[in-house]
């Protein structure tokens, strides 16, 4: 992944690399920190970056892994194990899948949750709740039919809507046991 300083883009060059994903890029997120963030890729995998860790064009390394699209066919199973040798992100969160479309990921709000979780939607119709410190999934949100390209958590609520191609918005809330679908747009 090439990271480009806005105050320097008359030179044509990146600012540098930061390498870790096997495959394309669908989503960044900042953490708003000035040097926290976090991609989703279409190696089924979130990727949690710290911009002063990243290296020279010059240093740069790229992986050397089977191609496949992911617009048509399942993630090869093969590739699940593969790893980048050269990976310099602080921490990969795995579980949800990236196919057919370009799935989002997020930070939780800072406010009400103090960014300690990152979610994402996913191709199995789901949206995913990671821990950002441990990368355990800490809740799968199940009720769409279709792929969950993108979601959104509430800034001060709890609460987090969640649209699919199914043509349905849902609305998520939680209460002190668990995370429940509230409601549905049509």
């Amino acid at each position: 992944m090439q990271v480009w300083d806005r105050r320097c883009l008359s030179t044509g060059e990146p600012a540098g690399i930061l390498t870790g994903h096997l495959h394309g890029i669908t989503h960044i997120d900042s953490r708003g920190d000035g040097r926290s963030f976090i991609s989703n890729g279409k190696d089924q995998a979130i990727k949690l970056w710290d911009i002063r860790k990243m290296m020279s064009n010059a240093e740069s390394y790229t992986a050397r892994v089977p191609a496949w699209d992911y617009r048509y066919s399942r993630y090869p199973q093969q590739h699940n194990q593969l790893r980048h040798p050269h990976d310099q992100s602080l921490a990969t969160y795995r579980g949800h899948s990236v196919l057919r479309t370009l799935i989002r990921c997020y930070f939780s709000p800072a406010y009400s949750t103090g960014q300690k979780y990152i979610y994402t939607g996913s191709y199995d119709s789901s949206v995913y709740i990671y821990d950002v410190v441990s990368g355990s999934l800490v809740e799968k949100l199940k009720g769409h039919q279709l792929a969950v390209r993108d979601c959104s958590w509430h800034p001060f609520d709890p609460a987090l809507v969640s649209s699919s191609w199914d043509g349905r918005v849902a609305k998520w809330t939680s209460n002190p046991d668990c995370v429940q679908e509230t409601s549905d747009v049509d």
